[in-house]
């Protein structure tokens, strides 16, 4: 694509953000401190937010002299102070990130006298993780009261804005989150908040608490400083330029059970006080937006339109999305989910929703924060993706090309993880790799057969675990077997996506001994790409096992289709008029759907996808349902080759079957269906085996 600008092409709708960090020692690939890296952003976007300089662990005054039981000061950090000298003389806007937050905050703010008391770790489980003094909890002997920590917080609030203020920047911060992920369904509180140090003292009102101070901080210090902004005090419309708004900002904000527990937390009132959306003092939404190139659009949409009912306007805060193709069509994958998420965007700003900003979490991929999946717009050299092409293609209508022809291998996995050739196997090349923060490696230490198994031994969440890839059998019906050892309850199998539809096997351990595993799994084919996740299931909160897998197989069963998915194997054949194909929820063999072909011409038929079956001889059986006498089974080509011809049993099932080598030569291969009429046909539970 020619020389495209983001904010100019989406000028008309939305603000287009980035996160970003000042360049430190130890992090010399941050943005702001390199030229060309501000170059890049001055030029695509108009605001810019703080990824940590302005995160309250690194501003809270706890340890200053001025610092009181109820007074909290807000003492900025240099590199916080820094940026927004850059973004005020670079006439760039900030999305100010974040006054209350679980996460990044100082734990003495919690404490009386702003001194900490820990839960001691188990010594003996110190010794052998001694980065678990670190995640160390609180003891409650030490919190202070309810009114301390409010007030701590309406303290801390108005220093920090007033500092603002004072110091020249309220016209350059347009918006602040005022509060960060204060839910939390898994923490199970009786309204959906997080359990978090704010909630066990504050109770469920602290979201309130924070949005009172700050709008109330807000009205007050505008006025004060007014002069200094060169605008009349008494000018409430004129003040609107030096009044932040005010955010609530949450992830995975889409789901529907998160959804309702964000509103209810909004519209709660209780403890003497009105709610915040009753009272007025929010006026916006910040949806983070981390998602997964295989994540609903639609259902984003959806959650976006009904937070824009709710409140002025919505932000997209944090947007970025994870890759999870593993082949080289990665980047096309994600450049088409850009594409369709902005284009819904970009169609509820026109029918009326007030999304005002969107901002992406991070410039390039190298300094994502979740690096590995390359979530961004730009690589590390700078260089545009195909997802910065889609952003622009929704406004200039340009196509973002098509996806590479790719040759899968659904041979059969045998893993034994021992040396090849006096090398140890390559991880990596082999698709396994640890999910969330720890490691996996091949060891010698724990072993079932041969000498070497896999091994996690250093974990820090259940969830994380010991991931391989299956990305080849997307649609396919495969075999897993092996063994797994741990000293949990349990082990737990399941996709390792954003949001699993649940446990795909649990193997119950309840030994220290090696547990063997049978599971039949059909992969999905609504993923472009798919990894298995192995994690624990914990018999104690905080504690997480490690984690063994020996002689792990992965054997193919063959593809099945029964349209019950989203995308299928089928598509259309035929010249001149062509036949119409749908999902019918109406009429199946089995299951709750069949397709459905329509057509006007004999010759309008139907094909069905078996390109990864390219080099085996295959068996494709399926059931078909039609008025017409005859069914023919061929291999579509230049030249077709009819397999089979069945009579039908009119106008009910008919199972049909052909065998057919597929060459290796062959770049694709289809096998289509046919009648002698041009009546409609169902067609179900199709089975593809390689012999």
């Amino acid at each position: 694509m020619k020389d495209l600008i983001l904010k100019e092409l989406y000028r008309d709708l939305f603000r287009i953000g980035v996160a970003c960090e000042r360049v430190k020692e130890k992090f010399p690939n941050n943005e702001i401190g390199n030229p060309e890296k501000e170059a890049l952003m001055l030029k695509h976007f108009n605001s810019m937010t703080f990824a940590n300089e302005l995160k309250p662990a690194y501003n809270m005054g706890v340890k200053s002299p001025e610092a009181t039981d109820t007074k909290l000061p807000f003492v900025i950090n240099p590199n916080a102070l820094y940026m927004l000298n850059w973004a005020r003389n670079n006439k760039m806007h900030v999305r100010g990130h974040v006054m209350v937050w679980h996460s990044q905050c100082a734990n003495e703010v919690f404490c009386k006298n702003y001194e900490p008391v820990t839960i001691p770790t188990d010594p003996e489980l110190l010794k052998e993780r001694p980065m678990l003094k670190f995640f160390e909890k609180l003891d409650p002997v030490c919190y202070v009261d309810r009114d301390t920590l409010i007030a701590r917080m309406q303290s801390y609030i108005y220093n920090l804005l007033e500092y603002m203020y004072k110091e020249g920047f309220a016209d350059t911060i347009y918006a602040w989150d005022v509060v960060n992920e204060a839910i939390e369904l898994n923490d199970k509180t009786e309204t959906g908040l997080r359990n978090s140090y704010w909630y066990q003292i504050i109770g469920d009102d602290l979201i309130y608490h924070a949005f009172r101070a700050a709008y109330d901080a807000r009205q007050e210090l505008s006025v004060k400083y007014a002069d200094k902004y060169g605008i009349d005090p008494s000018d409430e419309e004129a003040l609107k330029a030096i009044r932040p708004a005010l955010f609530y900002n949450d992830y995975n904000e889409w789901q529907s059970e998160k959804k309702a527990a964000i509103i209810a937390a909004l519209k709660r009132e209780g403890h003497g006080h009105g709610s915040i959306i009753g009272e007025g003092l929010i006026d916006g939404i910040g949806m983070q937006g981390h998602l997964s190139d295989n994540n609903d659009v639609d259902e984003y949409i959806s959650a976006l339109r009904e937070y824009a009912a709710l409140v002025p306007q919505v932000h997209i805060t944090e947007l970025d999305v994870k890759c999870t193709c593993t082949n080289a069509n990665a980047e096309y994958y994600q450049a088409v989910f850009y594409q369709k998420l902005f284009e819904g965007l970009k169609k509820a700003v026109e029918e009326g929703v007030n999304l005002t900003s969107v901002t992406l979490w991070g410039l390039t991929d190298d300094n994502s924060w979740i690096r590995g999946a390359n979530p961004l717009l730009f690589r590390k050299d700078l260089s545009t993706k195909r997802s910065f092409d889609a952003l622009a293609s929704v406004i200039t209508g340009e196509s973002i090309g098509e996806p590479l022809d790719i040759k899968v291998d659904i041979s059969d996995r045998n893993y034994t993880f021992e040396p090849a050739g006096g090398k140890p196997a390559d991880l990596e090349a082999l698709g396994i790799k640890y999910r969330g923060f720890g490691e996996v490696e091949v060891q010698d230490r724990v072993f079932k057969t041969g000498r070497h198994a896999l091994a996690a031994e250093k974990r820090f969440s259940d969830w994380g675990g010991i991931c391989f890839d299956v990305s080849d059998f997307i649609g396919q019906n495969i075999h897993l077997s092996g063994l797994v050892k741990t000293n949990a309850l349990a082990v737990l199998l399941a996709e390792a996506v954003d949001q699993p539809k649940g446990n795909i096997a649990e193997i119950t351990a309840e030994t220290e001994e090696w547990i063997p595993f049978d599971v039949t799994y059909k992969v999905p084919r609504s993923y472009n790409s798919l990894s298995l996740c192995f994690s624990t299931k914990e018999a104690k909160e905080g504690v997480q096992s490690p984690l063994y897998i020996d002689s792990l197989k992965i054997e193919l069963l063959g593809m099945e289709e029964s349209f019950e998915e989203e995308k299928n194997i089928a598509s259309v054949r035929g010249m001149g008029h062509l036949p119409m194909l749908m999902v019918n929820k109406e009429v199946a063999h089995e299951g709750g759907s069949s397709l459905l072909i329509t057509r006007a011409e004999k010759d309008a038929t139907v094909k069905f996808d078996v390109s990864p079956y390219i080099g085996r001889k295959i068996v494709f059986t399926a059931f078909v349902k039609t008025g017409d006498e005859k069914i023919r089974l061929g291999l579509d080509g230049q030249t077709p080759l009819l397999l089979s011809e069945t009579d039908s049993v009119k106008n009910d099932w008919t199972e049909v079957k052909a065998e057919v080598l597929l060459d290796e030569s062959l770049k694709s291969a289809d096998i289509y269906l046919e009648t002698e009429g041009k009546g409609d046909i169902y067609i179900d539970d199709i089975f593809v085996k390689s012999i």
